[in-house]
């Protein structure tokens, strides 16, 4: 067993209880888990040697100072003892105090004993002095203005686990690795090569950096380190899911229905983008490999048509296609829009919603058995065990931050060749996108909008500059144009104090009297027939306002809507309010994006909205998502969330990575650079961190 892989409980300094706090709280069991387990953010604290210069009521900074102790005092106070230290040196003294654990302290500190004391300064009673100060020994080892803080608890706090404690435990893992020393991973020639900083420097730079230079160079190495196994994890799972059932049908040519349609049907010319990216799809879709691509761009970019072009290419090779989307309004949308374009070829295609009758839906699974139904489209009904294709070859996902990573796993099974994957979004899942910047999902991007398209203005408003609000909407209807309004909750809720939907409609009718009659409800809990209902009078224009849960949230297509006000923004996720958004903007008019909220919202909350303010590019809000949220599991099944990367980030770190990508494919292909057993190593860290 190598030191590193020894259990915490054997680490001098640490008792049983506060081990299995670590392992509970912090999932730190090996001596390897503590020393990964890395600083969030490092503290520049002076080292300060004139007492004097702290004798200001405003100094707040925390500093460092030497001395010696030269008087030890012990009082009651109150029912509790106090302990009272001076630390002196050539300029003056400062009174170190302990409220808590004053006997240890006491048994601790030693008179005439060079230290070095940490904390912050405080002025009372014409004293300097410093509450619960860090203490160590003076030596030229330990003196650094750079002090890494650790992301504990309040709770573990509490039970004694402070920065000081892990500093302290770290050290003795260092003073260990002196005799049995921590084993490098990479061979000389890759360490010279990429300058890497060896693997045991770099583990006690992290933690107690000797300067700025030496924590940047630490930083590198981990860094580098943890992104070439990252790659690597996905090399051997592609490998061995290649080589064991990723196999496809290739689509070898194309054919009638696809020139006749290209021809003759296409609804518009394709722009130079969407050519682009029907050729990156063509190419996958000629491989006996399954393609596994994503196809990024902004709400109206011109998507759909790209799905339709792709689902032809499928037919003339003899497959079927489906097309599976989240709610049944987008896909009763998509179905009339398919159907409409594909009557005019002969090819039928069907509709499976949770509304669809129990005779309809039984021909409905006969047909597409039989192989009669060639495209087949839907909600979360494409994956019940009772939908079987005949041959399905090319399953096309809309909007796939709302299914999870099961779900939509499961179209894929019980087939012996799997089908091609296209998945469509406007904004990426953190999971997603942190596949497609590591080269583990292809992506292709649809940058720009029709010609008569507009940007959408995004504006935030508090909840007292409402009446703006309400008189920018009632100029819109007065133009003839739509709103929709967002609440995020249905009924009043105990557990938040969100503005809800009932109340809101009650609200919005009062506000628009003129209007009354032409204002709409929308939610998940109303009949399919009553949805359809309201939102066929709001396609039509016969709704001026829609009043609405996110059950619009993707796909509804409204051209002459103008308006999307967005009660409690602060409360929706950066996707979610990008995808509201997109309900607007789709006509040549000017459109707005009202984001509501009170005066009170978190940091978190004011980030978010700050960036929808800044930008209406989905890909550039997928990036900031993933920033917020995490990347999630990358190979289980967690589409965002704490992830396997301790210390690199895939945004922030993106040339890095890029860097890393052909070492780690260099080692796929010919095992060398790193030494034999560190793989296993690392594939431990990532499924315990997940």
């Amino acid at each position: 067993m190598s030191i590193i892989e020894k259990p915490i409980e054997h680490l001098k300094g640490l008792s049983s209880k506060k081990a299995r706090l670590l392992n509970i709280e912090l999932n730190i069991h090996t001596y390897q888990d503590l020393l990964f387990f890395y600083p969030k953010k490092y503290a520049h604290i002076p080292i300060l040697e004139n007492v004097s210069k702290f004798k200001k009521k405003n100094y707040k900074k925390k500093i460092q100072v030497s001395g010696k102790i030269t008087k030890i005092q012990e009082f009651n106070y109150k029912k509790r003892k106090i302990l009272i230290a001076h630390l002196e040196n050539k300029t003056g003294f400062i009174e170190l105090i302990w409220f808590r654990k004053t006997n240890l302290f006491k048994r601790s500190i030693k008179k005439n004993i060079p230290l070095i004391v940490c904390g912050n300064i405080k002025y009372f009673q014409q004293k300097i002095q410093i509450i619960h100060p860090y203490i160590q020994k003076l030596s030229k080892k330990n003196i650094s203005i750079i002090h890494p803080i650790y992301p504990i608890s309040k709770k573990l706090k509490e039970k004694g686990i402070n920065n000081s404690f892990i500093m302290n435990l770290l050290k003795n893992i260092i003073e260990e690795s002196k005799e049995e020393n921590i084993e490098e991973i990479f061979l000389q020639d890759v360490l010279m090569k990429q300058r890497l900083m060896k693997r045991k420097e770099a583990l006690i730079q992290i933690h107690f950096p000797k300067s700025f230079n030496q924590l940047f160079q630490a930083q590198y190495r981990l860094k580098f380190e943890e992104l070439f196994f990252f790659k690597l994890s996905f090399l051997y799972k592609k490998d061995g899911n290649t080589r064991s059932s990723l196999s496809s049908y290739p689509f070898s040519k194309l054919g009638k229905n696809f020139y006749k349609f290209y021809k003759y049907f296409l609804p518009f010319p394709l722009t130079e983008e969407q050519k682009k990216v029907l050729k990156e799809i063509r190419h996958d879709l000629k491989k006996p490999i399954q393609m596994n691509r994503l196809l990024q761009g902004d709400v109206g970019c011109g998507k759909t048509i790209i799905a339709v072009l792709s689902m032809l290419i499928a037919l003339d090779n003899g497959f079927q296609s489906c097309l599976m989307v989240p709610t049944e309004v987008l896909a009763i949308q998509h179905y009339y829009y398919i159907q409409k374009m594909f009557s005019r070829i002969g090819i039928r295609i069907a509709l499976l919603t949770g509304g669809t009758s129990i005779k309809i839906r039984k021909c409905i699974y006969n047909d597409i058995f039989t192989g009669k139904i060639l495209i087949l489209i839907g909600t979360h009904t494409l994956i019940q065990k009772t939908v079987q294709f005949k041959n399905l070859g090319l399953a096309i996902i809309d909007e796939q931050q709302r299914f999870g990573v099961e779900q939509r796993d499961i179209i894929l099974e019980n087939h012996k060749k799997k089908p091609h994957i296209l998945i469509m979004t406007a904004t990426p899942i953190p999971r997603t996108l942190s596949m497609t910047i590591s080269r583990n999902l292809n992506i292709s991007i649809i940058k720009k909008l029709p010609m008569d398209r507009k940007p959408i203005k995004t504006i935030h408003f508090l909840d007292r500059n409402r009446s703006q609000v309400f008189k920018l909407i009632n100029n819109q209807i007065i133009k003839g144009r739509q709103i929709y309004i967002i609440y995020p909750t249905i009924d009043k809720c105990k557990k938040n104090e969100y503005q809800n939907l009932m109340t809101g409609y009650q609200i919005i009718k009062e506000k628009f009297k003129n209007f009354k009659d032409d204002i709409g409800i929308l939610h998940g809990k109303m009949k399919y027939k009553e949805k359809n209902i309201q939102m066929d009078r709001f396609l039509h224009g016969k709704t001026k306002i829609m009043v609405s849960t996110t059950v619009i949230e993707v796909g509804v297509d409204v051209p002459n809507a103008s308006v999307i006000l967005i009660e409690n923004a602060d409360c929706f996720g950066l996707s979610q309010l990008h995808q509201l958004r997109g309900r607007v903007g789709r006509g040549p008019h000017q459109s707005y994006c009202i984001l509501m909220t009170n005066n009170e919202i978190s940091m978190e909350s004011r980030f978010r909205i700050k960036v929808m303010c800044q930008t209406n590019d989905g890909l550039e809000i997928a990036k900031k998502d993933l920033q917020l949220r995490g990347s999630g599991d990358l190979i289980g099944t967690k589409q965002s969330g704490k992830s396997y990367l301790r210390i690199a980030n895939i945004i922030k770190d993106y040339r890095l990575m890029k860097e890393v990508i052909p070492i780690a494919k260099n080692f796929f292909l010919s095992h060398k650079y790193i030494k034999k057993n560190f793989y296993n190593n690392y594939k431990y860290l990532w499924e315990k961190s997940n």
